[in-house]
């Protein structure tokens, strides 16, 4: 049985909840102290959420540009999950690749992309950081934001899925693009 869906937000930082199930069937698998978000239908009938919590962020912007679960993406190709090497595979994987470069960014600018909290509003399966201000914040929802339009627009080959190491090989491409309106 699905929840009753809240005609506002629902503020889900301190609820013990294990396992939530959306409006739209995502469930999110995370155990306490594992932070949730909460997805609501708006009066005009668009799917908004508010996330505040690290890594999650990057998981329900995955969610929320594509539909897919965080978890298709751990392992696809050569760059997608933890880590990366060789050539990508496919356009999904340049997707990965274009994040790593953008979280390699932050950090270089004094920001923890991988532990940065910020607010970010999930609008017709599009990443919003508009009500961002912060300096790093800003910068982590943009590599976030670019990455989950881009996944979004990006073909799923369940080929690539938890695809080996050894077969991406040793070349590799460089970061030489701009990202999130800067080089």
């Amino acid at each position: 049985i699905a929840p009753a869906v809240p005609k506002q937000p629902v503020k889900t930082q301190n609820l013990p909840v294990r396992i939530l199930r959306s409006a739209s069937g995502v469930f999110n698998p995370c155990v306490n102290p594992c932070p949730v978000f909460a997805v609501w239908k708006g009066a005009l009938g668009k799917s908004h959420s508010l996330h505040t919590r690290g890594i999650i962020e990057l998981a329900g912007a995955i969610t929320c540009g594509t539909g897919r679960s965080p978890l298709a993406y751990i392992g696809y190709g050569c760059y997608c999950g933890l880590g990366g090497q060789g050539w990508p595979k496919d356009k999904t994987d340049w997707c990965c690749h274009r994040h790593d470069c953008c979280y390699d960014k932050a950090e270089r600018e004094g920001c923890s992309p991988k532990v940065q909290r910020y607010q970010w509003e999930c609008e017709e399966k599009a990443v919003q950081c508009d009500k961002v201000t912060d300096r790093c914040e800003k910068m982590v929802c943009q590599c976030d934001q670019e990455a989950a339009k881009c996944w979004g627009e990006a073909p799923y080959n369940p080929l690539f899925t938890l695809w080996p190491d050894f077969l991406c090989g040793r070349t590799h491409p460089t970061c030489h693009f701009s990202y999130g309106g800067e080089k």
